[in-house]
């Protein structure tokens, strides 16, 4: 058969078409009841479903012959499900379908509503150096259907076992109390909760590693269109005369949803919702269910260099065709009655073509005034060269921006380097050979551009190649034009204050180390002065605790001295055996106290002069822990026993430390005078608790606890400042805690942190190695800490 007479019956053929198809459009509804359907959501009802709602409100699926249920999914799985189980017929599914066709699974896709895919990746914001990178290692929840992150995951060369895995909660709580690091989220629903919240989060976008998936697409089986094609296709229709209407009367759509579907989240969120999704449907610039064929091959490309897919996948009956070729062999059977209405269908089709080809003309239009909006809303002008014939045309944008008329420039190539700053021609010309040469993807040239009044205006010119002969040669190129003027006089005033700024550096160094020398010296006098506190309590602890065994040492010599003259007035008068025996037992008890009360006094002298030595330098030595703390609390002896309170030690007695005792006491002392003065205000008979263990990696663990009244949690976290005291004026200095710190970090090499809970004690533990790093030689001082 000729090429004519084939596509006369292709012509005949669809007249037949059309015509069955009206007539079944006119006489089904009123003739036969509607037909049940079930449409199957991804997720709660939302705006995000705002086509179908108003498709079956609008009456749009009645007027198709179809009554739609519509039912909202919870997990994100069950509209492939239940297409492939039968149970309902159509669903809303993600780009994944295409993994899900690849393995096996008989599902269509209808439309596109979404051009782009509205998942991105929220993270808590950390700092400026902070990555997707970070979630390694962390609890991260994936959603189902969100296959575009798991491939914006794979090109980032993390897998999802580099992560913990946690079930969904679609609660963005979870994100801002920390029980996941990562949360996936839709860009138009979760971000509006987290930014009411004030929560500062990281939105990670597969788009921005080039992965520009397909969102939310309509689809069914391959049984549902086998089996009920004219139902497929008026299905389709009616969405998508829905999704048009939803898109342009968002507000009565949102009325709609709260008051017969849902009230779960309130207008505003819903409104805010429908604004976030302009972008990512794009209803003003692309048809309605709009799908691109070589898009979704670049999807299954992407997908199989993540390895997600084998490469060069066919798409063959995956993506739906309203319009497919009809099966022409019933044409030449019926060939004698095809003849007979040769002339009716001829006409029919000529008045077809035409106004085929004015909807064209009109779509074409549309497309450019779309666009013509789309430029003018960007802020950007056109300009059109005809390469072959040396024709430019100017937008009215490129004209305005400039102060031109039409009349003002004229459309030949001619004259455009005079309105091009002559220092800037060179470049011009440079840029545009690099991209005719190939060597740039993208024509770009800054530069000034005249304006009417004289001036010059800084403005960037973007363009392409839009059509080429046979041989490759370029024929025609368009590029926008959009003024960059307030960018280049910002970047002359950044240039202008870097030439400064080293001068100004020099300057502010110079100033701060002035105030670094000052610091220094006052840092240098802090601690001294804490150290002579500390050896003047010390001196009083000495004379308090002597004061008893030299007592009884000088009550004893009394009394043997009285003891001695009896003896001499016995002797004088004749001594008796019993008189002798008398004096040598008292002689022999009293000379027994004598020598206790002198040992011990002694001993009190020996342990004084160690934490003398030690709290008045930074020598290092080996000493064991528990002896060192009964020492040092032993000179506390006459401050602890003006209170009420009490000091418990619970060390083992075989911790040894290779430290420096003298900052170590420093610091045990700050903190005991810290809990007795701050940490039993109105209350009586508190507890002082210092207990220590050592700990498997070569560190103890030194811990001082009070049954006090706590600190509140406003005041915790500045107790380590310095100058931060609640008894400014009533003898508090707020440094010792300060000084502690520093002694802690610098001197012994380990950390200190404060617990504490209002009405039932504070709790600071230090750990500190067993063997302490060597010290610098500068005494720690009064710092701030990090």
């Amino acid at each position: 058969m000729d090429l004519a007479t084939l596509a006369f019956a292709r012509i005949v053929c669809r007249w037949f078409t059309a015509w069955g198809i009206t007539l079944a459009c006119l006489v089904g509804p009123s003739a036969h009841a509607l037909e049940p359907i079930n449409l199957q959501l991804k997720y709660l009802h939302q705006f995000q479903f705002a086509g179908y709602y108003a498709a079956l409100e609008k009456g749009y699926y009645r007027e198709a012959g179809l009554d739609v249920t519509i039912a909202e999914g919870h997990t994100g799985d069950e509209p492939l499900a239940n297409v492939l189980a039968g149970t309902s017929q159509f669903g809303v599914g993600s780009s994944g379908l295409l993994l899900a066709r690849q393995a096996g699974k008989p599902v269509v896709v209808l439309a596109v509503v979404f051009q782009h895919s509205p998942y991105v990746l929220l993270a808590p914001q950390t700092g400026p150096t902070q990555g997707i990178h970070d979630i390694i290692g962390k609890r991260v929840m994936l959603a189902a259907q969100s296959e575009d992150l798991v491939a914006y995951l794979k090109k980032e060369g993390i897998s999802v076992s580099d992560f913990t895995k946690v079930e969904h909660s679609f609660n963005p709580d979870d994100l801002i109390s920390g029980k996941v690091y990562g949360f996936s989220a839709y860009a138009t629903n979760e971000t509006d909760y987290l930014d009411k919240k004030g929560f500062a989060y990281q939105a990670y976008t597969p788009r921005s590693a080039g992965i520009d998936f397909y969102g939310d697409n309509l689809f069914t089986s391959e049984r549902e269109i086998a089996n009920h094609p004219a139902r497929v296709k008026a299905f389709r229709q009616a969405s998508m005369r829905g999704w048009q209407y939803a898109m342009a009367h968002p507000e009565e759509l949102v009325d709609l949803i709260l008051a017969k579907y849902s009230k779960r989240n309130s207008r505003e969120h819903l409104l805010y919702e429908a604004r976030q999704m302009q972008a990512l449907v794009q209803p003003v610039l692309v048809e309605m269910g709009y799908m691109n064929p070589g898009r979704w091959q670049h999807i299954g490309s992407v997908y199989a260099d993540l390895g997600m897919l084998p490469k060069g996948i066919s798409l063959a009956g995956f993506l739906y065709d309203p319009d497919p070729r009809p099966d022409f062999r019933w044409v030449f059977w019926g060939l004698a009655v095809v003849l007979l209405s040769a002339t009716a269908a001829w006409a029919v089709h000529l008045k077809r073509l035409k106004r085929e080809r004015e909807r064209a003309q009109a779509r074409i239009q549309v497309s450019e005034e779309r666009l013509a909006f789309a430029l003018d809303g960007a802020g950007y002008g056109v300009w059109d060269w005809d390469i072959a014939g040396g024709t430019v045309l100017y937008s009215d944008r490129w004209l305005q921006m400039h102060g031109f008329q039409r009349e003002d420039i004229p459309e030949r190539l001619e004259g455009w380097e005079q309105r091009v700053h002559p220092d800037d021609v060179a470049l011009f010309k440079a840029n545009m050979l690099d991209y005719f040469a190939g060597k740039t993807d993208t024509f770009t040239a800054e530069h000034r551009a005249l304006c009417k009044d004289g001036s010059w205006k800084w403005v960037v010119d973007r363009g392409r190649v839009v059509r080429r002969d046979a041989a490759g040669k370029p024929l025609r190129m368009v590029c926008t034009h959009a003024d960059i003027t307030a960018r280049k006089e910002q970047e002359e005033q950044l240039r202008l204050m870097n030439e400064t700024l080293e001068t100004r550096v020099a300057e502010r160094t110079a100033e701060l180390q002035q105030v670094i020398d000052r610091l220094k010296q006052t840092q240098a006098s802090l601690v001294q002065a804490d150290k002579m506190a500390s050896l003047g309590a010390l001196v009083a602890g000495v004379a308090h605790e002597l004061n008893t065994p030299i007592g009884n040492s000088l009550t004893v010599a009394s009394t043997m001295e009285n003891y001695v003259k009896g003896f001499e007035s016995d002797v004088a008068k004749g001594l008796t055996r019993s008189a002798l025996d008398n004096f040598v037992s008292s002689a022999r008890e009293g000379t027994d106290i004598l020598m206790r009360s002198l040992h011990r006094a002694a001993e009190l002298v020996s342990s004084f002069k160690q934490v003398a030595v030690d709290q008045t330098s930074t020598n290092r030595r080996r000493f064991d822990l528990r002896q060192t703390v009964d020492e040092i609390m032993l000179t506390l002896g006459p401050t602890i026993r003006k209170t009420t309170h009490r000091v418990v030690i619970d060390i083992p007695a075989d911790i040894t430390m290779e430290s420096y005792p003298g900052p170590l006491g420093q610091v045990l002392t700050n903190m005991v005078n810290n809990a007795l003065f701050h940490g039993f205000e109105g209350r009586e008979n508190g507890t002082i608790t210092i207990a220590a263990e050592v700990l498997v990696d070569d560190r103890v663990r030194l811990t001082v606890q009070d049954d006090g009244v706590g600190i509140p949690s406003t005041h915790l976290g500045r107790v380590f400042d310095p100058f931060f005291t609640t008894k400014l004026g009533k003898g508090g200095s707020g440094l010792g805690l300060n000084i502690t710190y520093n002694l802690v970090h610098d001197r012994l090499g380990g950390t200190v942190q404060v617990q504490s809970q209002v009405g039932q004690g504070t709790c600071f533990t230090l750990l500190l190695p067993l063997v302490a790093p060597l010290a610098e030689t500068q005494p720690a001082g009064v710092t701030t800490p990090v």
